[in-house]
C-alpha cells in the first residue's frame, strides 16, 4: 500500500478541479471514507455511480485521488483514495509564476461559499436545537478559543493541529476508539479550522500607514 503524502500544496491542476462543487462533495466523501469505489460514494451522496465515476476520473487526471489496486475484487473493481492525507495553499513564495492566481480564486471563492453555508446551518440548527426540549441529535458544534502568539509558536500550533485528525483516524482504525454504535451508523461529518490573526478584521495586515492630516 503506498504511503499518503501530507499536506501537499495544491497546483494549478488540482485547484481547477477542486473548484467544481459536485467534484469537492465527492472528495470529501472519500477523503472521509478512506476508500471507496464510486458505487460506496453514490450511495453515501445520493448519487448515480456512474456521474460519480466521472468526476473520480477527473480528480485522478489531477492528482487528488489515487487507485488502491490491492483493494480491487477484480481487475474491473476500481477503488479510490485520496492522494494525500491533507492539502494546503502553500505559500505565494511556491506559486511564482505558475499561472494559478485564476484558479486559486475561483477554488478560495467556492470554499468560502461552502463555509458560509455550513456556519449559517449550524448557527441556525443551535437556535432550534438549544430551544427544543424533546431530544434532538446535536449535528454541529462550534468551538472557539484566543491566543497570544509569536510566529514561531502559531507554527508549532499548526503543527500540532494537522497532527490530530489523522492520528484520530489512525486509532479509529486500528480500534482504539471505542464506540457502543455500529460502523453503518457513521454520518459524514466536515471540520473546518481556521487560525487566523486578529489583524486581518482590522485591517493592520495591509502595511499601509493611515495619512496624517495636518493641523
Amino acid at each position: 500500500m503506498t504511503q499518503a503524502q501530507s499536506n501537499v500544496t495544491f497546483t494549478t491542476p488540482m485547484l481547477k478541479a477542486m473548484s467544481n462543487p459536485l467534484r469537492r462533495q465527492i472528495f470529501d466523501a472519500l477523503a472521509a471514507m478512506g476508500t471507496g469505489r464510486a458505487s460506496d460514494i453514490g450511495e453515501l451522496l445520493g448519487l448515480a455511480p456512474n456521474k460519480v465515476s466521472f468526476h473520480l476520473r477527473e480528480l485522478a487526471k489531477a492528482e487528488m485521488i489515487e487507485e488502491a489496486p490491492e483493494l480491487a475484487r477484480d481487475k474491473r473493481d476500481r477503488v479510490w483514495r485520496p492522494a494525500a492525507t491533507g492539502y494546503t495553499t502553500g505559500q505565494p513564495a511556491d506559486r511564482t509564476g505558475d499561472g494559478s492566481a485564476t484558479a486559486m480564486n475561483a477554488y478560495l471563492g467556492q470554499v468560502m461559499h461552502d463555509e458560509q453555508r455550513r456556519l449559517e446551518a449550524a448557527l441556525a440548527h443551535a437556535q432550534r436545537w438549544y430551544g427544543a426540549s424533546d431530544s434532538r441529535p446535536d449535528l454541529a458544534q462550534l468551538s472557539t478559543s484566543n491566543l497570544m502568539l509569536t510566529e514561531d509558536e502559531r507554527q508549532e500550533l499548526q503543527r500540532r493541529l494537522d497532527e490530530v485528525i489523522p492520528a484520530f483516524r489512525k486509532d479509529q482504525q486500528s480500534g482504539k476508539i471505542a464506540s457502543s454504535q455500529p460502523a453503518s451508523q457513521r454520518k459524514l461529518w466536515h471540520y473546518s479550522g481556521l487560525l487566523s490573526a486578529d489583524e486581518l478584521l482590522n485591517g493592520s495586515h495591509s502595511g499601509e500607514q493611515t495619512a496624517q492630516k495636518p493641523k
